[in-house]
């Protein structure tokens, strides 16, 4: 169950319960909405589609690893529409 004091990256939905799990502005501060892996120097880490960001999450969002990649999909896309960068 997610812990609703914890901060989750509004790209990739990974919980920034760490100074350095969140990512940083150009300015060298640190970036409220976006995690490490997504947000650097500024910019975002890569710039794929919604449906390529889905589908390169897969790996860290199976449950265990033993999870299909059919069920984390199902997962991920129960959130992801729903972050800031994603959000329509």
């Amino acid at each position: 169950m997610p812990n609703n004091n914890v901060p989750e990256c509004q790209s990739c939905a990974m919980p920034m319960d760490a100074a350095d799990k969140f990512g940083q502005n150009e300015d060298g501060n640190q970036n409220e909405d976006y995690c490490c892996h997504c947000f650097v120097n500024g910019k975002f880490a890569y710039d794929s589609t919604f449906e390529q960001a889905v589908e390169n999450n897969i790996p860290w969002w199976r449950v265990d690893g033993d999870e299909s990649d059919d069920a984390a999909r199902a997962r991920i896309m129960e959130v992801f529409p729903k972050l800031k960068r994603w959000k329509k």
